[in-house]
């Protein structure tokens, strides 16, 4: 029997030629593409630093900064991931240059623009998928089968969410670097309402169920976070709730927004069972009746979903690149053609119109009927954008400071909410399950006294050189969030506490191959000499080793070992974690074992008071790649 890596997808040796428009979401595709007779020929980014690490991933590709050079290339079909708001206007120019197109979601911004790109796509003939990847994950591709057998029954009502506070990412690209120039911000994370960013939990809805939306209402949300741009809850830092009917007279509780906890809970209910799922994982309701037996199950790829799991963001970005070229080479649709994607789009549109109304509910219109795209063709009604060129500052006179205030708004969102973090779970250590745990988030304070001292100085600098502007007011909130004075008190007192203790985040790390799994992770043994390693690539911020790339979909054990050269011996300290099971030995002595570590690890979430010694130190992880989802937070060494 053939592997999924030699298998032949599709019954065909047609190639697709791909170019992709927008380099930092869209280099999230490239691992999925070999497997489906998608070769990716050329890149378009405005960003110099995304296109030089589009060309090291795709050697002898076509690149450039220019789209109309680019659209003029020699290939079939556009992955379209530029900026939110822009993606209606963009796929129809690829479509003018005779371009199938794949879209990051969400597929139009106004009304007027979703009737166009609809009767672009008509026009055209061509292939339009959008890239809704959420409904793709396993547990949700299982139970959309098991609703189509007729396990649930007709939807009554479900609610899902995504819940993300994504803060920083108003002022940085997506992956991670501070927007330039430094005064400006992001071009549409920065401001855009949350209920446009609605197909991440409608769309598993959609799929799971076979219904529809039509009709849409959403009450406002006033109270925003701290830090966020714009007021009242009408930009990103808000929570945004809506209820929608399906057509076959279920309702749906659709959440979105931002909040001090992220959830992407999401829970069915059915005529004859019902679904939940979230941190614990699947659990159902069957026997139609509300006490019926209820119990946890473990819901396993089915087809290609192995192959998938192993491409990374869950599974999901290789089923929106498989239903967009299966369309392509055969012919068949997806869930998410020009009409799905309109489907999905839309409420998120009429919810914020909705909240902006007080709650008004708001028909949501099939746009395969030429009298609802003659009803919307002129309907440009959208929320008002936020001058990301001008910037924060208004067109005032800049200093060196707010020169580069995306970089110190972005250094204050991290050293804020850590001392929040520290001071709020000092006051309630004692009702901790595990108080041991306060340790980590005490010496993450401790290890960063020197980088919060200047980022809530620099930030003090700005508020006080421009006290009327919006980027005073944000870096305001932060400070307030982070109890300036306060912590400064208690930074000092640390230090005077504990001394400078020094820190050292790993970067050489290696990994070995993948081994045999023991029956539980205690059981793992030091790695002897017959276990070959190699270097383990870290992520992008340094503080993780990604064994994904090699290990996607596949269960194993695998030993990432550090080595650490110290000029003199004494204790310290070592934070830890993982994304799966594991056991962490320093210098051959079992240093912890968490059996029960899941997706997503938490940031240095624990601590092992360690000697170190004068000379070589070596740790060494046994990790189970969790399906080969794991990362490895081999964290940071305190050093005497």
């Amino acid at each position: 029997m053939k592997k999924a890596d030699d298998a032949r997808i599709f019954k065909t040796d047609r190639r697709i030629r791909l170019g992709i428009w927008g380099l930092g979401r869209g280099m999230s595709f490239y691992d999925s593409c070999r497997y489906l007779n998608i070769d990716v020929v050329a890149g378009c980014d405005y960003n110099e630093h995304m296109r030089k690490a589009f060309s090291e991933h795709n050697p002898g590709a076509f690149v450039t900064a220019d789209a109309e050079e680019f659209l003029s290339q020699d290939f079939d079909a556009v992955l379209l991931a530029t900026f939110c708001p822009a993606h209606a206007g963009d796929a129809i120019q690829c479509l003018q240059a005779g371009k199938h197109v794949l879209s990051e979601v969400t597929a139009f911004h106004t009304m007027a623009e979703g009737v166009r790109l609809v009767e672009e796509v008509k026009k055209r003939g061509l292939v339009y998928n959008l890239a809704e990847n959420y409904p793709f994950s396993a547990a949700n591709m299982w139970l959309a089968n098991r609703w189509r057998e007729g396990l649930f029954g007709e939807l009554m009502y479900a609610e899902y969410e995504y819940v993300h506070e994504c803060r920083s990412l108003a002022y940085t690209y997506i992956d991670g670097l501070p927007v330039q120039p430094g005064h400006t911000v992001h071009n549409w994370r920065s401001w855009i309402n949350f209920h446009y960013y609605c197909t991440h939990s409608l769309g598993p809805v959609m799929v799971i169920t076979g219904t529809r939306p039509i009709r849409v209402e959403a009450l406002p949300v006033r109270m925003q976070l701290a830090g966020y741009l714009g007021k009242g809850g009408d930009f990103l830092g808000a929570m945004t709730p809506s209820l929608i009917a399906m057509n076959n007279g279920g309702v749906v509780r659709n959440l979105m927004g931002a909040t001090t906890n992220d959830t992407h809970n999401q829970r069915l209910w059915g005529l004859l069972g019902a679904a939940e799922q979230g941190a614990g994982g699947l659990w159902l309701r069957l026997g139609a009746e509300g006490s019926a037996p209820k119990f946890q199950v473990n819901p396993k790829w089915e087809g290609l979903g192995e192959l998938a799991a192993r491409t990374g963001h869950g599974g999901g970005d290789f089923w929106v690149l498989y239903y967009f070229a299966r369309e392509i080479l055969t012919g068949e649709k997806g869930p998410f053609d020009i009409y799905g994607a309109a489907d999905v789009t839309i409420p998120g549109i009429l919810a914020f119109r909705s909240s902006r109304e007080e709650g008004k509910p708001y028909d949501v219109p099939d746009f395969r009927k030429r009298a609802a795209l003659d009803k919307w063709r002129n309907d440009d009604w959208a929320q008002k954008r936020y001058h990301v060129k001008r910037g924060v500052f208004a067109g005032a006179g800049l200093n060196a400071d707010a020169r580069r205030f995306t970089t110190v708004m972005k250094n204050l969102v991290r050293f804020t909410t850590m001392y929040r973090a520290y001071v709020d779970w000092k006051k309630v250590r004692a009702a901790m399950t595990r108080p041991e745990e306060f340790l980590a988030v005490e010496q993450n304070l401790r290890d960063n006294y020197a980088a919060l001292l200047e980022a809530y100085r620099a930030a003090r600098r700005i508020v006080d050189a421009y006290p009327k502007s919006d980027g005073a007011r944000v870096l305001r909130e932060m400070l307030e969030i982070g109890h300036e004075k306060q912590a400064l008190r208690d930074v000092a007192a640390l230090r005077r506490k504990f001394g400078e203790g020094r820190s050292i985040v790993f970067q050489n790390g290696s990994a070995s191959d993948l081994r045999p799994k023991p029956k539980a992770i205690g059981l793992a043994r030091l790695p002897g000499r017959g276990v070959k390693f190699s270097p383990a690539p870290y992520n992008a911020d340094g503080r993780f080793l990604d064994i994904r790339q090699a290990h996607r979909g596949r269960d194993g054990l695998v030993y990432l070992r550090v080595n650490l050269s110290l000029h003199k011996s004494g204790p310290g300290r070592l934070l830890y974690n993982a994304d799966g099971p594991f056991k962490i030995w320093v210098n051959g002595r079992e240093a912890g074992c968490h059996p029960d570590a899941a997706t997503p690890a938490r940031h240095d979430a624990r601590c092992a008071d360690v000697s170190w010694r004068k000379g070589s130190n070596t740790i060494v992880y046994a990790i189970d790649t969790n399906r080969g989802l794991a990362w490895c937070g081999v964290g940071r060494a305190v050093v005497p």
